[in-house]
Order: structure tokens, then sequence, then C-alpha cells
């Protein structure tokens, strides 16, 4: 198989998967310990970025970093890997909302977890 290296693929990738995330580019800049301006040259393709800051990508995004450089997705993706998904993406989710977002949901979260729980133990 023949791979062509192309900086605007990758600045793609990661640019789908910030917004798939939904991370704003303040937030990532935040995980990245980068400037916002670096983020947007890399996503646009016109410069590179080290190993170690793709690696962290590839860690914030649950990716292999074979999908950010070459686009090839895992085959399969552990329980622990989605449930660290989702946790990543609500997380994201809060960031962006007022603390009365918040504890609204959190209300909620506790008003409806102990029915979720019945629901399960129902079904087996």
């Amino acid at each position: 198989m023949s791979f062509s290296f192309s900086q605007k693929e990758i600045g793609k990738r990661i640019r789908d998967q910030r917004l798939k995330n939904k991370l704003t580019i303040e937030k990532l800049c935040e995980l990245l310990d980068v400037s916002p301006s670096f983020i947007g040259l890399v996503e646009r393709g016109t410069s590179g970025i080290s190993i170690e800051k793709l690696c962290r990508l590839s860690e914030i995004f649950h990716v292999s970093t074979d999908y950010l450089i070459k686009g090839i997705q895992d085959i399969e993706t552990s329980p622990q890997q989605q449930n660290n998904s989702a946790l990543d993406a609500l997380n994201a989710y809060l960031y962006n909302s007022t603390e009365d977002e918040i504890l609204f949901i959190l209300s909620l979260i506790k008003f409806i977890k102990p029915r979720v729980e019945i629901k399960q133990t129902d079904k087996n």
C-alpha cells in the first residue's frame, strides 16, 4: 500500500475530530498548551505538528495516530475507549455551559440515572 503524506489531510482530520468532539479551538489549545493561531495553521495544513502533540491529540480524540496521519481507522474500539469518549464529549459540552446550565443538567442526571439502572436491570 502506498502512502502519500499530506499536511492538509492531517489538518482536516484534526479539525473534523475537534468538531466531532465538540471542542472549541480555545479548549483544544488549553489541552495541548498551544496558541489558537498554531491550531489554525495546523488545521489548514500550512504548518506541521510535532509527534508529541500528535500523540496528545490521539489521546484527546481517542483515535490512533495512524488515523490522524493516514486516515486509517482502528478496526475495533474497546468499551473503555468508548466510555472515555462519551465522558470527553460530555465534558466538552459542559465546558461551554454556564454554571446554572451545569447545575440543571446535574439535577437531570440525578433524576434520570436511577431510572436507567432499573430499566437495565429489568432487561437482564
